[in-house]
This record gives structure tokens, C-alpha cells and sequence, in this order.
């Protein structure tokens, strides 16, 4: 499953890992934080699933309290059944607020190339899809951009949920350093200017292609995740799990 936290991202990072998408004819799971027409267009054109992604951190432009923070980005994505939070910042009292409002479908823990991945059960009744890969996590890590090195882990048995980012993805950020140089170019990074600024070795980008190109080649298909969520629930949810408890960090 290729997702993707937009973070705030430019309109031509957004339509840059769209084309990626469509190249392969796969339709991600988008978590929006902002208004996008780049967005708007592909989902009404059917080539996107949405999903809403709150920023509950102090300062958030979403609002000052959990609340408001989930009232802010639903209405973005009014009709959104699946939720990350930024930071994957997490609580029982927000994922309760979130079931409340119809989500159902929460992707709020990241277990970064962990091999037997199910879907777990929460107590507020939300779906939990844990991440399997994230390529900030990746980098600060340590870990180098060379899919070869994960084929075994990315070919392994449980889910694979990916989350990829617009901007990472555009510039090809290899590391941390190379993206605190960059970081304030997130709003309005153009096409011209990832063209001239993005990292020539291997990086973000480069490790997104080798790795559908990798899956693809090894007979697997990308779905979003409501349609596993779907497949799971016509299979009478037999490989969900309990969570063993809430992840969680102070608000």
C-alpha cells in the first residue's frame, strides 16, 4: 500500500509524486493536511484515496486542541474513513474523538521494516494498519538507500504499508542534513527548482521506484488501504489482531 503524508507540501511536489503514481498505475492513500487542487483533481478523478492527517503538535495551523485540530482537517476531507496523525502523535482520548467522528481506519504506529505486520484491533473500535516503512525514519536510522539490502524484509509475509513524502520524494532527500538545508522550500518548491536542488545519489525518490518497481516484478499489487480494510472485513477480519495498547505521546 503507497501512502503518503503531504505535510504541507507544493503543489508541483504533490503533482510530482501523483505522476509517479500513475506511472504505475497505482492509486495511493493521500493524508491531507492542506487545501490542494492538485489533490481535488485526483481524487475526483478517481485516482486517489484520501485521508486526513491532524497535526496535534503545539502551534499547529489545525487548531489548539484536539478537537478542533480533527473538525479542521475533515473539512478538508469531509467523507474520510482513514487517519495518520503528523508525528504519529496518538492517545486514546484522540483516537476515541476520531472514531466519533466515522473514522475507522488509523495507520498511527510506524515499525520500520518489522516482517509479520497484521492488522490490529484498537478499544476505540478504529482499524490499526501499522506502517511498515517510512522514509524519514529510514535516514534516521542509518539506513542507506540501497532497496537490495530490505528486498528480504520488503518481500517478507505481513502488511506493507509505505508512506513516501511529497518533498522528500521531489528533492530525493538522502538524510536529515540535506533536508534541514532545504526544509523551508516545503510550501513552494517548484518543479524547476527540485530539478536544480535534488540530491543526485540515491535517496528517497530513488529507493520509492526500486522498491515498486521490486514489488511489482514479484507478482504483488498495490491497494489502498480501505480496500484492504474492505478485504478484511469480508474475510470475517480473521488476521486482526488486539493492539496490546495504545501508543501514545503527551499532547
Amino acid at each position: 500500500m503507497l501512502t503518503s503524508d503531504l505535510d504541507w507540501a507544493s503543489e508541483d511536489c504533490i503533482e510530482d509524486f501523483l505522476q509517479i503514481a500513475r506511472r504505475y498505475a497505482i492509486r495511493p492513500t493521500l493524508f491531507v493536511t492542506h487545501a490542494s487542487e492538485a489533490v481535488r483533481q485526483a481524487s475526483a478523478a478517481g485516482q486517489v484515496e484520501l485521508g486526513i492527517h491532524p497535526n496535534f503538535l503545539s502551534g499547529s495551523d489545525h487548531g489548539n486542541d484536539p478537537s478542533s485540530v480533527i473538525d479542521f482537517v475533515l473539512r478538508l476531507v469531509p467523507d474520510a474513513k482513514a487517519v495518520r496523525a503528523h508525528r504519529y502523535i496518538d492517545s486514546p482520548y484522540i483516537s476515541a474523538l476520531l472514531a466519533a467522528r466515522g473514522l475507522a481506519i488509523e495507520t498511527n504506529l510506524c515499525r520500520h521494516l518489522e516482517t509479520g505486520i497484521v492488522a490490529e484491533g484498537l478499544p476505540s473500535g478504529l482499524l490499526r494498519l501499522p506502517v511498515f516503512f517510512e522514509d524519514d525514519i529510514h535516514w534516521s536510522a542509518g539506513h542507506d538507500w540501497n532497496f537490495e539490502t530490505y528486498r528480504h524484509a520488503f518481500l517478507a509475509p505481513g502488511l506493507k504499508v509505505l508512506n513516501f513524502h511529497p518533498f522528500f520524494v521531489a528533492l530525493n532527500v538522502p538524510d536529515a542534513a540535506f533536508y534541514q538545508r532545504h526544509k523551508q522550500l516545503i510550501r513552494t518548491l517548484s518543479r524547476d527548482q527540485a530539478a536544480q536542488l535534488a540530491h543526485r545519489g540515491s535517496g528517497a525518490r530513488s529507493f520509492l521506484l526500486e522498491t515498486i518497481d521490486a514489488m511489482l516484478a514479484a507478482g504483488h499489487r498495490f491497494v489502498t488501504l480501505g480496500e484492504l480494510a474492505a478485504h478484511l472485513g469480508k474475510a470475517g477480519m480473521q488476521n486482526v489482531r488486539p493492539a496490546p495498547g495504545l501508543f501514545s505521546l503527551p499532547l
